[in-house]
Formats: C-alpha cells, structure tokens, sequence
C-alpha cells in the first residue's frame, strides 16, 4: 500500500484534507468526524458491526496529524469511505523522483522538447495510477507543471486551493515548480496579493541554493519596494542562467532587472529592457512567445508613465501586432498615441474585440468608452458616458488609482470644450479618497 512510511504520513494528512473539504462542501455528517469512523453497510470493516467505531476518534485525529498507524487497512477504509480507488503500484515513487530531476533541469533550460518527452512518460508511467489516491494528485501536479511550461495553462482555482494545500507531498523540486507557477498565476495575471504572499512565504524557503525562483521571488520584493534586494538576487540569477545560457529565464530575469532599476538610477533601463526582449525571442515555445507579449506591453507602459511617448509608443505597436484582445489597460496606449497625436495605431485600435470567453461587465463598460473615442464621439457624449457608466464601475466595482487619474485627466481636457465645469468638479470629489 505505501512504498515508505513517509507516504503512509502523508497519506493520513491528505485524508483530513480531503475528509473536511467534503463536509464543508456537502455537510453530509458522515464525513464528520464522529460518523466517519463507523463501519457502514457500503464500507464493512472486518467483524466490526455496521454503525460501531473502526477506531478511536483520537486514532483518526492521529492519523490525521500525519503520525503513522500500524494497521494499513485502516488507512484504506478510510480513503475508500472517500470514493477513492486505492492500490499499490510498486516503483512508480522512485520513479517520480527521477522524473522531477529531470523536469526541473527542462524547466531551468526551458527545453520544450524535453518537457514534451517528460511529459510522454508521465502518461506510461501513471497509466494506471491516475485515477488512485495520493498517486492522482502526484500525477495532477506534474501536469499543472507541464502544461504549464508547454501551453501556459493555469489549473482553475478550486484546483489551485488543493494542490497549494497538499504541496507536502512533493518533493522539493516539484513543489517549487508548482509553488512557481501559482505565484505566476496569482501575483501577475489574478493581483491576488493576498494568495501570493502566502505563496512567496513558500517560496523563500528556496532562496538560499535554488536560481529558479528568484524571478518571482524579486517580483514580490518590488513589489514591497526592497528594490536593492530584489535587484541582488536577480544579478545572482542571471549569472547562474548565463553559465547555462537559458535564454527564457534570462529573458524574464532581465526584464525583472530594467524594472528594479527604473525605480531608481534609469541607466542602462533600455539596454536590459531590450536584452530580455532578444532573449525571448530566441526562445522557442508557447510561454516564452506570451512574456514577449507580455513585455512589449510593460515596458511601453514604463516609458508611458515615465511620459517618454515615442519609446512607449515604439513598444506597444509590437505589443499591438499580437492582436491581443481588448483590456482596460489598451486605454493607456490610446492616450499615448493621443498625446503624440499620430493615427499610426488606428488599424490596431479598430481591430480590438473584447475576449467573448473573457468579456465581463467591467471590461464591457471600459470597451464602450474605448470605441467612443477611436470613432470620434462628441466631446459631450464621452463625458456623459465617463461621468455615468465609467464613474459607477470606478465607485462600485473596480477602484484604481490609475484609471481614476486617467478619467480625471480625461474629464480635464473634456470640460474645456464643454464648459460643464460640475462634473470635473463632482469627479474630483470622487477622487478624494482613491484606493486601489
């Protein structure tokens, strides 16, 4: 049943977690404690007659603690009281552990044909297993890290919550792998700020020999403004990645470094900004050719707030040429090509859909005010629609300091054609007390 006695621990926490996210769920009480360790008619156990205790409650509490019991079948009553197939596949552990070296050295150099081979032998290997308990979550968390590297596929949230909840089953290089990607997917695309402290909080535990992190490690540095720290354990990274010449991780670490140093003293900003977008480009696969992407934009968006429009405007037509789907962030290049009054971005702008997949109120909302200005609207009608649909979404829905500077800035220009000075006025009021 378990290939060591750190598997038989592991699988007594995993029972708890599994146990009380089915009684959260469904409130059926006989995953309470108290009922979940009666034999019933469906889950025999031994002579033990249906409605009596398998074991003590302080058992179940200590298996639960991950202290192990002697008697296995114990552990797969339990695990079969919830709906799980239970077995044993002999080897496939020692395997996993080679496997993780190997997927960790891929993922180091960002070698997608080797992460493709890897990922054709985690299918022979759990062929069988998938579906059975403790080996279905082992088998999950090296797909989250394949497809991850492979088709930049994040795992839906609930999925999220359990894999971070059960990352002690791992060992360390996959946990890291995994603990990687969820602070990608919460700090960078969700702005979870919440989920990603808790998630950095993990990740520092591998600072002190591993260079895999320092990208999101240095990510959450700057973002509590340790610009110096942030910019240490980049350079460190960078060495060890150039030794290896990887171009992807030098790619995103050298974009991490233009940010850490366009805080602070700009030189060089640009030549680092434009190392990671070479190196990017020399690295072949679907996730490095979305941070490109991804990069084109940011680094416009430095030069913005920086109002160096030419060098922003250079970097968001590249970003443009992906034919990305409309964001509310699209509405910082149009006031860039704005200020530079230049239609050269007109066919980009015209083209912009909203993602039907994505397409939500708020963004719908920001969308609408977006086609009033490439169309050319009545100055009147954009500051009705501004201070109407844009200011209720702003007050009731999504409060940002940058969009609120944005709006009043817009409203500034509007009221000077439009003479209605009250609402400049009644937005300023709003924006008294801005959060983000």
């Amino acid at each position: 049943m378990f290939a060591n006695d750190k598997m038989r621990e592991n699988s007594g926490r995993l029972i708890k977690i599994y146990r009380e996210r089915r009684h959260q769920r469904s409130k059926d009480k006989q995953f309470s404690c108290n009922e979940f360790i009666l034999a019933t008619k469906e889950h025999p156990f031994y002579e033990i007659i249906e409605g009596a205790p398998v074991c003590s409650r302080a058992t179940l509490n200590r298996l639960e603690r991950g202290q192990s019991i002697k008697d296995d079948d114990l552990y797969i009553f339990f695990i079969q009281k919830l709906g799980f197939q239970v077995d044993d596949f002999p080897g496939i552990m020692s395997n996993v552990e080679r496997i993780s070296e190997e997927l960790y050295t891929a993922v180091e150099m960002y070698d997608v044909d080797r992460i493709k081979r890897i990922d054709h032998e985690v299918e022979n290997l759990f062929y069988k297993a998938k579906n059975y308990f403790y080996y279905k979550d082992i088998y999950d968390v090296l797909k989250i890290i394949i497809h991850y590297y492979l088709y930049v596929e994040y795992p839906k949230k609930d999925k999220s919550d359990l894999m971070i909840r059960i990352s002690f089953i791992l060992n360390s290089k996959l946990e890291e792998l995994l603990l990687n990607i969820f602070f990608d997917y919460f700090y960078y695309w969700e702005s979870n700020m919440f989920i990603a402290e808790k998630v950095y909080q993990d990740l520092i535990r591998f600072d002190n020999g591993s260079k895999l992190s320092a990208y999101f490690i240095a990510g959450w540095l700057m973002y509590k403004e340790k610009w110096f720290d942030a910019l240490e354990i980049t350079n460190d990274a960078i060495d060890y990645f150039d030794n290896l010449k990887s171009d992807y991780q030098l790619g995103i670490l050298y974009f991490t470094k233009a940010l850490a140093l366009h805080t602070g003293n700009k030189e060089n900003v640009k030549y680092y900004f434009d190392k990671s977008i070479e190196c990017l480009s020399l690295a072949k696969g679907v996730l490095s050719n979305k941070k490109l992407e991804k990069n084109y934009f940011n680094i416009g968006f430095h030069y913005y707030y920086d109002k160096d429009y030419l060098s922003a405007i250079e970097y968001f037509k590249k970003y443009l040429e992906y034919k990305p789907p409309f964001t509310m962030h699209i509405l910082y290049i149009l006031h860039c090509a704005e200020e530079l009054k230049t239609n050269s971005l007109d066919e980009y702008f015209r083209a912009l859909k909203c993602d039907e997949n994505k397409k939500n109120d708020i963004c719908k909302v920001f969308f609408e005010y977006f086609l009033l200005k490439i169309n050319k609207a009545p100055e009147k009608e954009i500051e009705t629609y501004i201070m109407h649909d844009i200011h209720k979404v702003l007050v009731n829905k999504y409060r940002s300091d940058n969009l609120i500077n944005y709006f009043e800035y817009e409203l500034n220009k509007l009221v000077k054609i439009t003479k209605c000075y009250k609402d400049l006025k009644s937005f300023n009021d709003f924006t008294s007390h801005k959060i983000d």
